[in-house]
Order: C-alpha cells, then structure tokens, then sequence
C-alpha cells in the first residue's frame, strides 16, 4: 500500500499525522512531503510522489493538504481521505493566509502571496468538473474553529462523510480515524 500524506497550512510533512499513519500502516510506504507555499510547486512536488508509487496510492489530506488531496484525486482518480479539508483556499486564504510565515513543527520559513489565489481558485474549479465524489472519504469535526463544514454533505451527496465532536480544526481524533480504516483500507 502506497500513501501520500499531505500536511495543512503552517505545518510540514513529518509530523504527528504522518507519524500516526506510519504506526497504523506498517507495511505501507509512506509519503510525507514537506509543501511549499506556491501552488504550482506543490502540484509537482505530489505529481512525483504519485509517480513514484508502484500501486495507485491512498491520498491523505488535512486541512489545505485536503485540498490537494482533493484536487489530485480528481486528476488520477484516486481515494482520498479528507480532514477537515479547506475546499476553498482561494477565500479561506485570502486575508490571514497572506504573508510570511513559519511552519510549527520545524519552523520552516515560507511566503504565501496573493498570487497564489488565482492558481488555487483555478485548481478547484478543474478539480470540481471531473471529481468522482465515492472516492472522497470527508472526517469533520463539528467543532473546527477555523472551517465551517456545514454545506459539504449536500455538496458531496455521493462521498462519505462522517462527523467527529471535540476534533477542533487540527483534527485530534486522526488515529481513532485510522483505527477505524485499516478495515476499508
């Protein structure tokens, strides 16, 4: 089993959800990339992890990593587990995510620019023309302080979606998911 970690905005990819999954999936290769703030970088930084994968990997995605979980599942058409996903960076983003930044767990420094809005904006209308909803596995928690959640099942009538109390936005129940799939998955 191949799986593809990508990590939100302000973190990296070795943190404790790649760690959790690496604990939960032993035999599966995991990859965990550290996303820089341009879109364009990262759709070719996942392009190379999906190409090298011997097997069709499971994305797995929290909040702006949702994202491109998202977008890159509807390109390959592939599963992707979706935590708290920002489905819409380009308005999410557009106030509080422009600036210079450091991730919290290495303290990467990474500049995210309004010109990045235009690009994501394109990526989820590419990705929204050609998505296979039952391939998307939505995890939200009913408490995210940072994303309103509240329209995604009527927008994703076809994926699976469950709903998780006191998860906040950083998702703390992320391994009680990854109990549950090991059976799916």
């Amino acid at each position: 089993m191949n799986i593809i970690y990508l990590h939100g905005f302000n973190s990296d990819g070795e943190g404790w959800k790649s760690a959790a999954l690496r604990r939960h999936f032993p035999k599966a290769q995991v990859q965990a990339p550290d996303l820089p703030a341009d879109p364009q970088a990262v759709k070719k930084i996942v392009e190379n992890c999906i190409n090298h994968c011997a097997t069709p990997p499971l994305l797995v995605g929290s909040s702006l990593g949702g994202f491109y979980a998202y977008y890159h599942s509807s390109l390959h058409h592939l599963r992707a587990m979706l935590f708290n996903p920002s489905l819409s960076p380009h308005l999410t983003l557009d106030d509080r995510g422009i600036g210079v930044f450091k991730t919290w767990t290495q303290g990467r420094p990474y500049h995210f620019k309004r010109e990045y809005l235009p690009v994501l904006e394109q990526m989820k209308a590419d990705a929204s023309r050609q998505q296979d909803q039952k391939l998307l596995y939505f995890f939200l928690a009913t408490d995210d302080e940072v994303l309103n959640h509240q329209s995604l099942p009527a927008q994703f009538p076809e994926a699976h979606v469950q709903w998780f109390p006191q998860a906040g936005h950083g998702f703390s129940k992320f391994e009680k998911v990854l109990k549950l799939m090991k059976k799916e998955f």
